[in-house]
């Protein structure tokens, strides 16, 4: 019995193990290639100290996404630090950091299904492990009842040996004497 339920334990961390990796093989790339797409962006012309200065923010923006996206890379345990990334990039209105707006909330969206998996999963295991324990208790009440009732078998089997043994041979029966009684 506890082999079945190891195997259930391994089934079900693999699945959430799956699901994880099906999610960021499946988000990861299209959001690197936005980044990519990012970097290509032509900067405005207009004065040269707002244009440095728009580079600079620009630069900003695009490194609190790269953070991001770094930290929130399948297997590390950084999800907080990503998702404070993307929540200040998309707390800050200047027109450089807007543009990155919507890469943002894309990783911010994806950030959170993540975590719900990942809630889901620990959850899935509690339950599991929840009727492990059950299934245990189970399985010691069932061999409880089986030993009781080898044992009432047993005590009914004495009884019925007893009783025939105790049968009464029939009543003698007394000749007749042919004199009235």
């Amino acid at each position: 019995m506890p082999d079945a339920r190891l195997h259930v334990v391994r089934a079900v961390s693999r699945a959430a193990r799956r699901v994880c990796v099906r999610i960021a093989r499946a988000v990861l790339p299209a959001t690197l290639a936005l980044l990519a797409g990012c970097a290509d962006l032509p900067a405005r012309q207009t004065a040269e100290d707002d244009t440095s200065a728009a580079a600079l923010a620009h630069e900003a923006a695009q490194q609190r996404l790269h953070t991001a996206v770094q930290a929130a890379q399948p297997g590390q345990e950084r999800l907080a630090t990503a998702r404070r990334a993307l929540e200040s990039l998309l707390a800050d209105d200047r027109a450089q950091a807007r543009a990155l707006h919507p890469y943002a909330r894309a990783l911010l969206e994806q950030l959170r299904v993540r975590q719900q998996v990942a809630a889901l999963a620990e959850h899935l295991r509690r339950q599991l492990d929840e009727l492990a324990r059950a299934s245990d208790a189970q399985a010691l009440e069932l061999d409880a009842l089986r030993r009781q009732n080898a044992a009432l078998q047993r005590q009914l089997e004495a009884l019925a040996e007893i009783e025939r043994e105790l049968t009464l041979p029939g009543l003698p029966v007394r000749p007749r004497t042919g004199l009235p009684e």
